[in-house]
């Protein structure tokens, strides 16, 4: 098993795909902390990986609240699991909406939960895996960072701002031994797209040459890469796994 005697840290892992990279690391032996802002979503999750015969705990987090997000990392160090890995999934989809009609509250809201989130989350990890050098960070973009979605601008702006983020921390903090990248997916099958126009998601999956949207697990797989040692020579990228709707 690739992650023994490791402590992965991962954030909104009660669905989609957080919930499959959680399962997939505790699968790889890893000790999976469920950072979740719906407490009866991570307490579920925990629980199966525990059933499974693995080592799990949910602490319920607002990755948007730098406050929350303190109080989730010193949970993890009382608990003497240490911080080997980071994966910044946490999200929010909401809703097609025109960039003249977005709300201050709804653009502000978007930005707090990913990019204020990313950061809070990876500037604890960051002062944890210094003293260690070593560490792996992965932070989930989307192919809508890097082509940008139309009626999408706020959550488009936020996962470039991930990528951008990414790239600048991941050369700083290569010298500490500390690996820092990121996934952007194109469209995967996860509550977000509950959001979407049903024409939207029946137009998916005739503009992907896969011919289909992708699935938790397949992005799951990419995440166990790149939180091991087999990246090692790994830094400050951006894989999107796509089905070839973007190059």
């Amino acid at each position: 098993m690739k992650f023994t005697n490791k402590t992965a840290v991962i954030t909104g892992a009660g669905s989609g795909i957080g919930r499959a990279i959680a399962l997939r690391f505790a699968h790889e032996g890893a000790r999976v902390v469920i950072a979740e802002l719906d407490e009866a979503k991570g307490t579920e999750i925990a629980r199966l990986i525990q059933t499974q015969g693995g080592e799990a705990m949910a602490v319920t987090t607002d990755v948007s609240n730098a406050a929350s997000v303190a109080q989730l990392f010193q949970t993890v160090d009382a608990n003497g699991w240490g911080i080997d890995i980071l994966v910044n999934n946490a999200g929010q989809g909401g809703t097609l909406t025109p960039l003249h009609q977005l709300t201050d509250e709804a653009w502000q809201a978007m930005l707090a939960t990913h990019l204020n989130g990313t950061f809070y989350c990876s500037r604890e990890a960051i002062n944890r895996m210094i003293p260690n050098k070593s560490g792996a960070i992965i932070n989930i973009a989307s192919v809508a960072g890097l082509a940008g979605m139309p009626m999408g601008t706020s959550y488009s702006a936020a996962k470039a701002g991930i990528i951008g983020f990414t790239k600048a921390a991941g050369k700083e903090v290569a010298r500490f031994g500390i690996r820092v990248n990121a996934i952007a997916p194109g469209w995967v099958e996860t509550p977000i797209l509950d959001h979407l126009p049903d024409k939207l998601r029946d137009a998916m999956n005739t503009t992907v040459p896969l011919g289909r949207i992708g699935q938790p697990e397949e992005i799951a797989a990419l995440a166990v890469f790149l939180a091991s040692e087999e990246s090692s020579y790994v830094i400050g990228q951006v894989i999107s796994p796509n089905g070839g709707g973007y190059a």
